[in-house]
């Protein structure tokens, strides 16, 4: 999936070498090097990637590319609570190699939260909160 995602994306300036070696990199960078031979699969139906695996290939087919900013709706959607703190925790990687990761996310556990390094919370579509999440803990416990 990834080599096609890299042939079909990548500059043609690049050669096929250069482009397996950008796949290669966003494998390691995205933990994805034990399912690499995998299967997507077909959920229901073919045995496959696990959700967090296959939310993790979909931020590598876009990291293919390797873009200043990635902006993720709900990204732990429909995933268990291992799952989905181990897709934050790949972004959190990714912002802290100079990314730019702004993602919306609904009821984060606690540890989720806490991986974040701002939150923006509103209400009624105003802003209630902008702030760190040790900083939203004191500000909302007055």
């Amino acid at each position: 999936h990834l080599i096609f995602q890299a042939t079909v994306r990548m500059p043609r300036s690049m050669t096929q070498k250069q482009k397996i070696q950008r796949v290669d990199q966003v494998i390691q960078d995205l933990s994805l090097g034990k399912c690499q031979n995998t299967t997507i699969g077909v959920p229901g139906r073919v045995k496959g990637l696990s959700g967090g695996e296959r939310k993790r290939l979909a931020f590598a087919s876009e990291a293919l590319t390797d873009p200043p900013l990635l902006i993720c709706d709900e990204p732990t959607s429909g995933l268990d609570s291992f799952m989905a703190h181990s897709v934050v925790q790949v972004l959190k990687k990714l912002s802290q190699r100079g990314k730019t990761v702004i993602l919306t996310i609904h009821q984060p556990s606690s540890e989720l939260f806490e991986l974040f390094d701002k939150i923006l919370l509103m209400a009624d579509g105003r802003v209630a909160f902008l702030g760190t999440p040790n900083e939203a803990v004191d500000f909302f416990s007055l």
